[in-house]
């Protein structure tokens, strides 16, 4: 576990790709705990609330929680603060809904979360027998229990020892199925509270706090040791120069796809390169200098034919002046949906790669994901899962599948060429298109380091890059040994 807090916004201020400017120094610090198998905490308090977990209970398999209450209201809170957290509240398997009615025949809601509707008071012993339902259930990872469940002994003392018996269930429940179980009560120090706590069953003041809880806990299990993949970051593009077609250039050699093109200097005939490429309309022309050339108006799309090339030329050159530009195949294909993949060096963390929903409106949407580089085929899929826009990239609304694969090989390349050299501070492509076959990188944006030699831009893993490695092995050897020797 990790304690940090804060995050600077000057770095991000000064930054002139999308890839610095959506990118904080605490998105950094949780791709390196990614990396490293370590949770991210931002109060003492957090560390105690799991520690206690960790030394009480078992990691969960997934992100599938059931939910008991004793009441509809705080059912449906606990599956919106689940939620909130990253957990699933998936409906449990018609089998097991059956059993729960026969249980409970006048509850009215039984399809999680399981409403009790009052039957606790009539019967302490239901919540065993519904909690042990759900935990036999393989399609449930951790249940949660929430409401009243131990205050029962503390508000009528009459009740405190049925109320204990009831404990010892829940913990033999536990046990047997190997599967957390933590409880949400409105008591925070009752015998029953206590109880839980020494039977494995992991008890918390607030339902936000067992939500959390249980997500970082479903974070650590499918993170613990993690071995990072021994990588080649061979692969130098040398040398880089400043614009566009260097920036095309650098990642075409990193094995990035690229539209056909042909540079166009002061005084060349567009008709003559265009033919000379090979070049097919309709043609997109940009200006190859400027870093945001939608800003400046210094890229015209859809050109029909070499006339309307070179009268954006003309319009071009008159409004920006002199100097080069680069004439491109445009990408006409249908479904395509745009995605941002970048890379730059953090002064922390060193080389870090990013994906995020692309296009003009990338900033405006902010839908990033950040890891350190390089990146695994896996770790690169993760990252595109965790985009609001990934359903995008699925048959969404009828649309077809776009080409996945292809925009992974993307992210995969990114991160190895900013992790193989240190001269290039910043690597970003805004957008890829991906259709559904290929994923095509169609602007492209390459800061150097001036500070960079020549010779140091190869570089070999250093200690700054294994120290994800060294980390998880630690991290995941002092958690797992507590865990396991506290388990009962």
């Amino acid at each position: 576990m990790i304690l940090t807090t804060g995050s600077s916004n000057a770095g991000r201020r000064l930054a002139r790709s999308h890839t610095g400017a959506l990118t904080s120094a605490i998105d950094a610090v949780d791709a390196a705990c990614r990396k490293a198998g370590a949770i991210r905490l931002s109060s003492p308090s957090e560390i105690v609330e799991l520690a206690g977990f960790f030394a009480s209970s078992w990691l969960p398999a997934g992100p599938r929680v059931a939910i008991v209450s004793d009441s509809g209201g705080q059912g449906a809170i606990a599956a919106d603060m689940a939620e909130v957290h990253g957990l699933r509240v998936d409906p449990v398997a018609a089998d097991v809904r059956a059993r729960i009615e026969a249980l409970l025949p006048e509850a009215g809601h039984i399809d999680n979360p399981v409403d009790l509707d009052g039957a606790g008071e009539k019967d302490l012993g239901i919540y065993a027998r519904i909690v042990g339902e759900l935990l036999a259930d393989d399609s449930v990872d951790a249940v949660v229990l929430s409401g009243y469940f131990g205050c029962y002994g503390e508000n009528a003392p009459e009740l405190l020892t049925a109320e204990l018996a009831e404990v010892e269930e829940l913990g033999r429940a536990a046990r047997e199925h190997r599967k957390p179980l933590l409880v949400h009560s409105m008591s925070a120090d009752s015998q029953a509270v206590a109880d839980m706590w020494s039977r494995a069953v992991p008890c918390y003041r607030s339902i936000d706090t067992t939500m959390r809880v249980l997500s970082r806990a479903v974070f650590y299990s499918s993170h613990a040791g993690r071995i990072a993949e021994a990588l080649e970051l061979s692969g130098a593009v040398t040398p880089w120069g400043p614009g566009y077609a260097a920036a095309r250039d650098t990642i075409v050699a990193a094995g990035v796809e690229v539209p056909r093109a042909a540079a166009v200097g002061p005084g060349e005939d567009l008709a003559e390169a265009v033919a000379a490429a090979g070049l097919t309309p309709p043609f997109v022309l940009k200006a190859g200098w400027p870093a945001h050339k939608t800003e400046v108006g210094g890229i015209a799309l859809g050109l029909p034919d070499v006339t309307a090339l070179e009268a954006a030329h003309t319009d071009m050159v008159g409004r920006l002046g002199e100097g080069e530009y680069i004439v491109e195949e445009m990408d006409s294909r249908d479904h395509v949906v745009e995605i941002l993949v970048g890379g730059r060096q953090d002064e922390n963390f060193g080389p870090i790669v990013m994906v995020g929903a692309g296009g003009t409106e990338t900033e405006l949407y902010g839908d990033t994901r950040l890891e350190l580089a390089p990146v695994s085929r896996a770790e690169a899929h993760d990252m595109l899962a965790n985009l609001k826009c990934f359903p995008l990239l699925q048959k969404w609304r009828g649309r077809p599948a776009r080409d996945l694969e292809a925009l992974i090989d993307v992210v995969v390349s990114v991160s190895r060429l900013i992790a193989a050299n240190n001269a290039i501070a910043e690597v970003e492509i805004n957008p890829v298109r991906v259709g559904e076959t290929g994923a095509i990188a169609v602007d492209a944006l390459v800061l150097t380091d001036p500070a960079a030699t020549e010779d140091e831009g190869v570089r070999e893993p250093s200690a700054t890059d294994l120290a994800a490695h060294d980390i998880s092995e630690t991290v995941g050897r002092d958690i797992s040994e507590t865990v396991s020797t506290s388990h009962p």
